[in-house]
């Protein structure tokens, strides 16, 4: 994964379809400077959707959980073996790219 690089405002407007793609695909970090100070990042979608997950209320994560719980379950019913998350999390990521080089 990428690192965190500082980016004047100006730069950024000027490269902006070069740094998003660094930050989807390459995992960077961009923090936009306005006179030097920090003003705004940018960030992955994937990064965002961790960001958000972290600062939801704890009661709304263990919801999420239990509902993937019972997802393992009518798998596991369904092919008579209980799935390994990280293989299914591939499956669904490779399944994503897949549809994404279908919109290109």
């Amino acid at each position: 994964m990428g690192g965190k690089s500082h980016v004047s405002l100006t730069e950024a407007k000027q490269r902006l379809g070069e740094l998003v793609k660094r930050a989807a695909y390459g995992g960077e970090r961009f923090v936009l400077e306005f006179r030097d100070k920090p003003q705004a990042a940018l960030v992955s979608y994937e990064d965002l959707e961790r960001l958000e997950m972290t600062s939801a209320p704890l009661e709304t994560r263990l919801q999420t959980l239990r509902e993937l719980d019972k997802v393992r379950e009518r798998i596991a019913k369904r092919t008579g073996k209980l799935p390994d998350s990280s293989e299914e999390i591939a499956e669904m990521r490779e399944e994503r790219d897949a549809e994404l080089e279908g919109l290109r």
